[in-house]
């Protein structure tokens, strides 16, 4: 390999963040994968800061580009920089995401180990003195997403693509159209960019070695987690939209289900009566700061809860007039099928080792399980999440029809003939 031949393209999309870029940039700079094969686009995105006198004063070991674009959002950056790199492999890293020194050297062993796979490293918060609930939600939400997504066991959905701290090929990134610029804010575009990677059946890989920091709580705060709360509502419609079949996925049709009542009248008047809704919203956001000094941990928890609600549905509600229109676009995604047709018939009879086998190799989207002549259940088609795979199976079977797989072996043994138990 040519020292001199860029491998790995980072990509960073960045506005008014030019002390957090630094900081990243510094900690590119210490990657103990060759500097020679790598090189660094910052992407501005509307910068009015000093992001740019920043750049053009910094002294890299590796080749650095700097573009601008006139603030068209984090996906039109990062579509951007793919452009315009020269690498074979895409590392996309936000602003606020400080890289360990292994961080890059993981990410090209995890594409030299399977290639066409896409890979994410984790970027849980960075620890600091601060101590709000707040900050402590935060990091309670990182840590367990990312330990759910390092589990052998776990069954990816378009919601777990994380664009912070991920890498694939060039080529997939054209192939796939990159992020859809329409969709901005709050992730929206990272959750429309998995539903294409899951329809292409492209393996999503979490690389626990390709570790960074997170430090995005330093600008963060109660009023911007709201504000991404609506945007996330909007981005749901948006994303809705363009894939209809994952309406029911995205929340918009549980606006009839039996939640309390208190959780019923916060998307009533998100939907149905916005002006009232924002000054009640806004007028019990003022307690949470004294429930806190008051360490009414339970009631600061419960309030929370209630006004991000509402401004999520105050962020549909954005993007479709009231509860009519939501109705009418949830009953415009085509109908819920029962799919058992894309089910693969699955037989444990000859042993959990041929059954995951063949699961790996035919990855189903959904199995139908037997046991000889008697049936122990269904894992269903889920839209949105991944095909199955032989791990998903052997742990399905243990935590949710380990009772029914033992009753049908037990049916099974008492018919005439030979039977072969499932052996481990």
């Amino acid at each position: 390999m040519s020292a001199t031949k860029t491998v790995v393209s980072v990509i960073i999309p960045t506005h008014n963040r030019a002390k957090s870029l630094q900081r990243t940039l510094d900690a590119l700079a210490q990657q103990s994968y060759s500097a020679a094969e790598t090189e660094t686009i910052v992407v501005a995105d509307g910068c009015t800061d000093n992001t740019i006198k920043m750049l053009q004063a910094y002294s890299a070991p590796f080749c650095l580009q700097i573009l601008e674009q006139d603030g068209k959002g984090a996906g039109a950056a990062r579509n951007y920089g793919s452009a315009h790199a020269n690498g074979k492999l895409l590392l996309f890293l936000d602003d606020d995401v400080v890289p360990e020194p292994g961080l890059i050297r993981a990410h090209v062993h995890a594409h030299q180990q399977q290639a066409g796979q896409i890979v994410m490293g984790p970027y849980p918060t960075a620890l600091s003195g601060r101590t709000s609930l707040f900050n402590i939600l935060m990091r309670l939400w990182w840590a367990t997403k990312f330990n759910a997504l390092q589990s052998e066991s776990h069954r990816n959905t378009y919601r777990d693509l994380l664009s912070g701290n991920l890498s694939l090929e060039k080529a997939i990134f054209q192939s796939l159209g990159g992020f859809d610029p329409a969709i901005r804010g709050a992730g929206g575009e990272d959750y429309e960019f998995g539903v294409r990677v899951i329809k292409e059946n492209l393996p999503l890989c979490f690389a626990k070695d390709a570790l960074a920091y997170h430090y995005e709580h330093e600008s963060m705060n109660v009023r911007r987690a709201m504000e991404r709360s609506r945007q996330e509502g909007r981005a749901s419609v948006q994303i809705g939209r363009r894939h209809s079949e994952l309406r029911s996925s995205l929340l918009l049709d549980n606006s009839n289900s039996p939640a309390l009542f208190v959780v019923r009248l916060v998307r009533r008047l998100a939907l149905d009566l916005p002006d009232m809704g924002d000054f009640l919203v806004n007028f019990l956001a003022q307690f949470l700061r004294p429930l806190e000094m008051l360490h009414v941990r339970g009631s600061w928890f419960r309030l929370y809860g209630l006004i991000r609600e509402y401004w999520y549905w105050r962020g549909v509600r954005d993007e479709l007039a009231g509860r009519v229109e939501l109705e009418n676009f949830v009953q415009a995604a085509p109908a819920k099928a029962d799919n058992t047709d894309l089910d693969l018939d699955l037989d444990l009879k000859g042993g959990l080792a041929a059954a995951v086998q063949r699961v790996d190799e035919i990855r189903p989207p959904g199995i139908c399980l037997r046991y000889g002549q008697h049936e122990i259940g269904r894992i269903p088609v889920i839209p949105g999440a991944e095909s199955l795979r032989g791990r998903h199976l052997s742990f399905i079977l243990a935590t949710q029809f380990a009772e029914s797989l033992a009753k049908a072996i037990a049916l099974e043994t008492a018919l005439p003939g030979d039977n072969h138990p499932v052996t481990r």
